[in-house]
């Protein structure tokens, strides 16, 4: 078993803090209160942090890369993390339990002398969170809040995500299948601005700021990122290059496949479950949970090298479609959508982008897709698992 699928496994634990919470949704009890994944938003962009003053160095990574961890550094802290229902929160405790052996507990439901203690804050939140509780260790948040921690001289790196998962998947663009069923032109209309969007930043983030589009891109980042108290044009640059900003599917089937296969190893969904629902093993309902079609309908090849013009994709005069798109808060992760709007790519596309938000995390965005809200949402690929399983009872 290799660690990548470890990571996956973490889901297992959480899921149980997840009925507790809230964030695993009712039953559902047809297929237009479901969701689709029909896009990636990026891989990796996030990291943990601790406070300056702090002398141990929990974590050493060697000149191959090969991190080394440790206990004695880690025993007894207490870490925010933005909650069970994040990535952030599985991945900080997959390197707890599984790298360390250490126990990984929410701050207030137990002792924990041998481990860490966990509480959930909003990324934008930790930093001062942190500057006001002296019992608080450090943190683990999606950028640009890691970088703003690092950049403040009051928190120092100990671990990039990418450094513990190089490449690890993290948002996605999820759709209500009600919503897909009867509006496919608007979204594969939505989705060829959302590639040309992200073209366009990966185009010149790897100029960088030779190039003329830099400048706006930063003070972009920091408008979403920061908007109460911006960050420096440095901070945003290293939050930028934290995070992997992508569009393509990729092996997501296979990932998400491993984390049912888990939930069944340990009896927390039964095999039935999927059996029942017309699915004869995992991959069969990842395969149905995640839609490439869209995305494939906006490119001319099979490669995805060629993407559709306005005019090759049908659009006609000035006429637009509203689509409700839910996003979360000072996520720069999800910042190609808000430069797609501004460039005015979705307008070219015939799209008007109606943002519903933000959202504080991703249980509350997939409430709204699932309640028929909104359209589309952002979010991260955990909480589309574990609503969709609950979906199938």
């Amino acid at each position: 078993m290799n660690w990548n699928f470890k990571m996956w496994g973490a889901v297992l634990a959480v899921i149980i803090v997840l009925s507790a919470s809230g964030l695993v949704l009712s039953q559902q009890e047809s297929e237009g209160e479901s969701v689709s994944i029909i896009s990636r938003v990026n891989n990796e962009g996030s990291g943990i942090f601790v406070r300056s003053d702090i002398t141990d160095n929990f974590v050493t990574i060697d000149g191959t890369g090969a991190v080394t961890y440790d206990p004695d550094d880690w025993r007894g802290t207490l870490f925010m993390t933005p909650g069970p229902s994040s990535i952030q929160h599985m991945m900080l405790m997959q390197i707890v339990k599984d790298e360390m052996g250490l126990s990984f507990v929410q701050d207030g439901q137990g002792v924990s002398t041998d481990g860490v203690r966990w509480t959930q804050k909003a990324p934008g939140q930790m930093l001062d969170w942190m500057m006001k509780n002296s019992d608080v260790t450090g943190g683990i948040a999606w950028e640009p809040h890691y970088a703003v921690a690092v950049a403040s001289g009051e928190c120092k790196s100990i671990l990039k995500t990418s450094d513990y998962w190089e490449g690890h998947p993290c948002c996605v663009v999820a759709a209500n299948n009600s919503y897909l069923s009867d509006n496919s032109v608007a979204v594969t209309r939505f989705l060829a601005a959302y590639v040309e969007s992200v073209q366009w930043m990966q185009s010149v983030m790897d100029n960088g700021s030779s190039d003329p589009n830099w400048s706006y891109l930063i003070s972009k980042a920091i408008e979403v990122g920061t908007p109460e108290d911006p960050m420096t044009d440095a901070t945003a640059e290293a939050a930028l290059n934290n995070i992997l900003y992508a569009y393509e599917l990729d092996d997501l089937n296979d990932q998400l496949a491993n984390v049912v296969e888990t939930y069944e190893s340990l009896g927390l969904v039964n095999s039935s479950t999927l059996t029942n629902a017309g699915y004869d093993t995992p991959l069969d309902f990842t395969n149905h949970l995640i839609n490439g079609t869209y995305l494939d309908t906006v490119f001319n090849d099979s490669e995805h090298l060629d993407l559709k013009t306005p005019a090759e994709m049908g659009v006609v005069g000035t006429g637009s479609v509203r689509i409700k798109v839910a996003y979360l808060a000072a996520d720069v992760h999800q910042l190609a959508l808000h430069v797609g709007i501004a460039k005015g790519f979705f307008s070219d596309y015939g799209i008007e982008v109606e943002l519903v938000g933000p959202f504080l995390a991703g249980g509350e965005v997939m409430n709204a897709l699932l309640s028929g809200h909104v359209n589309l949402g952002f979010v991260g690929s955990p909480p589309v698992v574990s609503s969709s399983i609950n979906a199938l009872r």
